[in-house]
């Protein structure tokens, strides 16, 4: 109980020092995203435990087959910030770019404004049209666990029963990250979700040119759970039950 009440009045603390300090601060971050090649290996010996279909495997395989690094870039200022991939130029035959482009986040445009509490994402490629939903509100679990990253000292921060773990830097006090990733006591230099790794390649504080975030245009303005709904009616009419 000691350690969670320790854990919250800290989370409070750094998140009223963010909204503080956050003011006329801007930035840009690059980013690259890779798999993790352990959890690659892990998850093509499982299907092929799991399955006979040569055909399927080759394509999971295909899938990750992609060794290089994807870039994306989140900037921000005056608590607001956007995520997007760069890499959008993909190969139409090259089935393991689509893939590591799509798992940094594709097309996706990813918001933050701490000011008004508004964390969207802009999709347009999944249905042929423009959606913006609400990107839902991320519950973490802060931890003690610390190492050196870009010269930051970085903390440790999981959710979703550990398969998210990100690493922040109070020293930076934004509280957003790769892919959407937000809600943090600092800036996320480095995001391991799913089967990807994002990292912090370099870090531009208060730039000399004025950052310029904007709120998404444009697009059907819903809320999560009609955007999940409209995706599995998607999703059904394709492939059926």
């Amino acid at each position: 109980m000691k350690i969670l009440i320790k854990h919250i009045l800290l989370y409070f603390y750094f998140t009223t020092s963010i909204l503080l300090s956050q003011q006329n601060f801007s930035g840009i971050v690059d980013y690259k995203s890779f798999t993790n090649s352990k959890k690659i290996e892990k998850l093509l010996s499982e299907k092929k435990q799991k399955t006979k279909n040569k055909k399927l495997l080759s394509l999971i395989k295909q899938s990750f087959e992609f060794k290089k690094p994807i870039n994306s870039k989140l900037q921000f200022s005056n608590n607001k910030g956007v995520f997007i991939v760069e890499d959008k130029m993909i190969r139409d035959d090259d089935l393991g770019q689509q893939m590591a482009v799509s798992r940094a986040g594709g097309s996706k445009e990813y918001y933050y404004n701490d000011n008004e509490k508004i964390y969207l994402i802009k999709e347009c490629e999944a249905l042929g049209e423009c959606f913006v939903f609400d990107n839902k509100f991320l519950k973490w679990n802060l931890t003690q666990e610390t190492k050196e990253m870009n010269g930051y000292k970085v903390f440790k921060a999981t959710r979703s029963n550990g398969k998210v773990i990100a690493w922040y830097t109070p020293s930076i006090p934004i509280s957003f990250g790769p892919k959407g990733e937000y809600g943090l006591p600092g800036l996320i230099l480095e995001l391991e979700i799913g089967k990807i790794i994002f990292r912090a390649t370099k870090i531009i504080l208060n730039p000399k040119e004025k950052v310029v975030v904007e709120r998404p245009k444009g697009g059907n303005r819903v809320s999560y759970e009609e955007y999940s709904s409209i995706m599995k009616k998607a999703k059904k009419s394709v492939f059926g039950n």
